[in-house]
């Protein structure tokens, strides 16, 4: 991973933590939480092409196990999130449950199920379809293929209704993988070797459009701010941070910042529940100290969980791939 984007997913992960969280005065960061998902699912599409293009372009890439890896990396812990929601709140087994313990409630247009259980792991549903599809539209990334993406998203964004502007826009698997796809694109002209001039300048200025957008948020139409009004400043700073040469680079390659945006994902996925048992348990505090408790609580909790269950799951994976090759 290029040491400036995984500490950029950090920053991304709290931009959507503060999407969910809202007490006494401090409102929901609503921007925050559609800039993040753009970001994720454009900042996969660059890594995936940058792991595995070259296997794809020279006809080695092997989808099973492809797919298999994407599967242990991600499902274990979308599970024990579910889990751990199921204990909590007592819900029963139904078809909402179902859907979200397949990684299938994307595809159905009904908040209750896209949004259920845990209802960030919509991400990872309609993530685990850009995966899917992946090796058979990297064949297909340029900019005819980027144009043809576009248009068709288009005329989507046209004729989806505005109460369905969260179904379709926002989670539905097809539509999110046109930021997958311009990860993609984006991996595409990053092999390419290209040159900046003036990197640290460039990058404080990709900040601070970034924030202009943030802020302007609010105006701009439904149909607009889950992604596309964001396409035009994370293109270029996924690119530009890629590089690692500029000022913010440098302070993105701190250790304690890469230590952060390694629970990045235990983050994303346990932020939420953590709030909302937070903010259940201690109505009583203030805003800024409930604040701290739940940024503390929830990185404490993404520690825990990276430290004894994801790093066992990997320690079990290898030696499980160790124990087969001996066999063989």
């Amino acid at each position: 991973m290029i040491a400036t984007l995984q500490s950029l997913r950090f920053i991304f992960v709290m931009m959507i933590f503060m999407s969910h969280f809202a007490f006494r005065d401090i409102r929901t960061f609503d921007a925050g939480g559609d800039c993040g998902v753009a970001f994720f699912f454009m900042l996969s599409g660059f890594m995936v092409s940058f792991g595995y293009g070259r296997q794809v372009r020279e006809g080695s890439f092997r989808y099973a196990g492809f797919l298999s890896r994407r599967i242990r990396k991600l499902y274990p812990l979308h599970i024990l999130c579910l889990v751990f929601f199921l204990l909590v709140s007592g819900s029963a087994i139904d078809f909402p449950v179902v859907m979200n313990a397949l990684l299938l409630q994307s595809w159905v247009p009904d908040p209750t199920v896209y949004f259920s259980c845990n209802s960030v792991s919509w991400f990872l549903s309609s993530l685990f379809f850009c995966y899917i599809l992946f090796p058979l539209a990297y064949r297909w990334v340029s900019a005819y293929g980027l144009g043809v993406v576009l248009v068709l998203y288009a005329i989507v964004c046209v004729l989806t209704p505005y109460d369905k502007v969260n179904a379709i826009l926002y989670v539905n698997p097809l539509v999110r993988f046109v930021d997958f796809y311009i990860g993609m694109v984006l991996c595409r002209l990053y092999t390419n070797d290209y040159h900046i001039s003036h990197a640290g300048i460039l990058e404080v200025l990709l900040v601070v459009v970034l924030m202009v957008l943030l802020a302007i948020y609010p105006v701009v139409d439904a149909k607009f701010r889950n992604a596309p009004m964001y396409w035009l400043v994370l293109a270029p700073l996924i690119l530009v941070f890629a590089k690692e040469q500029g000022i913010v680079s440098s302070l993105l390659r701190r250790r304690p910042m890469l230590m952060l945006a390694s629970l990045s994902m235990p983050v994303y996925m346990v932020h939420q529940m953590t709030i909302g048992i937070l903010l259940y348990r201690l109505p009583e505090l203030p805003g800024f100290v409930m604040l701290f408790i739940c940024i503390l609580s929830v990185l404490v909790v993404s520690w825990l969980i990276d430290q004894f269950f994801l790093r066992h799951l990997t320690k079990v994976d290898n030696n499980l791939k160790k124990s087969t090759f001996i066999h063989i």
